[in-house]
């Protein structure tokens, strides 16, 4: 896992981020990207259940809404009625 997938990532920009916890920038990949002892799995279409099928660029199927339809694994899910871990 990396920060990026925690929620305590705050995105900055296309480049980097900031921990909520420590105030520390923080790369979105690359060196010193990896999640610390910290870490909390951030809501993601990645890691619901209801995202199926994904592709090479990380292109899956949502199907736990009325219609099934495409979505990013990265999307943030925070207020989907739809997750489910």
């Amino acid at each position: 896992m990396k920060h990026f997938d925690c929620m305590n990532y705050n995105h900055l920009d296309c480049e980097k981020g900031q921990c909520a916890l420590t105030k520390q920038l923080v790369p979105i990949d690359g060196k010193g990207s990896e999640a610390c002892a910290n870490f909390v799995q951030a809501k993601k279409c990645a890691f619901c259940k209801n995202f199926k099928d994904e592709d090479a660029h990380g292109i899956g199927t949502c199907v736990g809404l009325e219609q099934d339809n495409w979505v990013y694994a990265s999307c943030g899910a925070i207020g989907c009625c739809g997750y489910q871990v």
